[in-house]
């Protein structure tokens, strides 16, 4: 090995290092977290996505005589994760970029910040790397994502690919919202497509791994079920966040458009306790950032307290069967009052979900307080700036690339959340590190070119 091999493997391993030390203090000083959704996902309801329960079950089953020993070491184990996943994207940046060290360490400092800000500004009991929440895991798993991404889309490989098509399947029965990771997928095999000239390659590619994914987090979701609860069929409740916009949004004579009385009826009653509790948007004050906060407040008023409850206290007064019947019935109500209350409220929802999407777009990279929501419109505004200088100067390279990337995925995210809950931290987090460290890469790009060759020539003397 030579002796710049020699350093390289020892930076790489001093940033392992440092983002292990800094994941595992806190899995030592917070241990593992326990939050609202928490006995949801250790209880495996039906209403979740399969991937977390299995993993917490997994761990149940090992270290079964040990009470709740297994979900510290669950902590443990998504701290390790996170560790891997912050390294590995600052890692691979710091090669692919041939950066020096101390440029390694600060992009290994954009997800550790970010962490810190959870744990801290946030006012959290935690980081969500040790909290039991599909989090623990996701974020880590979407930060491996996106470096693979790059992978593939700087060096076209069907081991790459096949790598990436993996984790975005983990990712999709971790998360629903993680469709996302398919759509960047999507994205990624037309560019190779295009730049390559392979199109007939491209577009089985593009329709191959769309199946897989989709078919294979199906196929999984329904195997699950049936094997827990003996039913082919995958998890319920999806459409409980859309019914939930739906009912913020409408007005009681809305109602008249459910030509069934007994669900006009049950539409009724839940409209007057969400309209008694000043839940609606009625009730919210003026101007955006007070209707999104509205919202925000109240969107479990609505959805777990008031109509999940309802409908579900209505269809197993009525019905019998198993579980996974009963809650099939429930999401079948709750689309017949969607199907027949929306085209009512197009213009009222899509004002909910402008609201919505300005406040994701802030708390993608900071709080969404007032003097943070003008640093938020900087910071976009350098950042852009900073993009379209680059692809001016050096048209779609690399680093153009990685920052299209990083506002292409943010601009999903942000789309997928406002459309069926409200964006907090929680749900827009994902891309927080990665906007910070391409904006970190394009500003370094902008220096000057003499600052630039003499930091490179330190680090050739040195």
């Amino acid at each position: 090995m030579s002796v710049q091999n020699r350093k390289d493997a020892l930076t790489s391993g001093a940033i392992l290092a440092a983002a292990l030390v800094f994941y595992l203090f806190f899995a030592v000083f917070d241990g593992a977290v326990i939050c609202v959704d928490s006995p949801s996902y250790i209880y495996m309801d039906i209403s979740r996505e399969p991937l977390y329960p299995l993993f917490l079950a997994a761990l149940r089953a090992v270290f079964s005589t040990n009470g709740e020993f297994y979900l510290t070491v669950a902590a443990f184990l998504q701290s390790i994760l996170a560790a891997a996943a912050a390294w590995s994207l600052a890692d691979f940046c710091r090669r692919e970029f041939k950066l020096s060290g101390l440029m390694g360490f600060l992009l290994l400092a954009m997800p550790l910040a970010t962490s810190l800000l959870c744990r801290f500004a946030a006012k959290r009991a935690s980081m969500y790397s040790n909290s039991i929440l599909t989090e623990g895991i996701a974020c880590s798993l979407f930060l491996l994502f996106f470096r693979c991404l790059l992978a593939y889309c700087y060096h076209p490989k069907k081991s790459r690919l096949a790598w990436t098509c993996l984790l975005s399947f983990l990712l999709i029965l971790t998360r629903k919202q993680m469709y996302l990771s398919l759509i960047l997928l999507v994205i990624a095999i037309g560019y190779v497509t295009i730049k390559g000239k392979c199109y007939k390659r491209g577009l089985l590619a593009v329709c191959g791994c769309s199946a897989m994914i989709i078919l294979g987090s199906m196929l999984f979701d329904c195997s699950y079920n049936f094997v827990l609860r003996g039913s082919f069929s995958g998890h319920s409740s999806d459409n409980r966040f859309l019914a939930t916009m739906v009912f913020y949004n409408a007005q009681r004579q809305d109602g008249e458009a459910i030509e069934d009385q007994q669900l006009r009826s049950l539409y009724e009653q839940i409209y007057d306790a969400c309209e008694a509790g000043g839940y609606l948007k009625e009730s919210a004050g003026v101007g955006w950032h007070a209707r999104a906060a509205h919202f925000e407040e109240h969107y479990d008023h609505i959805q777990i307290d008031t109509m999940w409850r309802m409908v579900r206290e209505h269809v197993y007064e009525r019905e019998e069967g198993d579980p996974s019947y009963l809650e099939e019935q429930v999401d079948l109500l709750t689309q017949e009052m969607i199907d027949a209350v929306l085209p009512r409220i197009k213009g009222r929802l899509v004002r909910t979900f402008l609201d919505s999407y300005l406040v994701g777009l802030v708390t993608t990279v900071a709080q969404c307080t007032p003097v943070l929501m003008g640093y938020a419109a900087f910071a976009y505004a350098a950042y852009i700036a900073l993009l379209f200088w680059n692809l001016h100067k050096n048209g779609l390279d690399r680093l153009s690339l990685l920052g299209i990337f990083t506002l292409l995925s943010i601009v999903g995210n942000v789309t997928v959340v406002s459309a069926l809950i409200f964006c907090q931290t929680r749900y827009t987090i994902y891309n927080m590190p990665l906007f910070y460290c391409s904006g970190l890469l394009l500003l370094g790009n902008a220096m000057p070119r003499r600052f630039r060759e003499k930091v490179l020539q330190k680090r050739v003397e040195a």
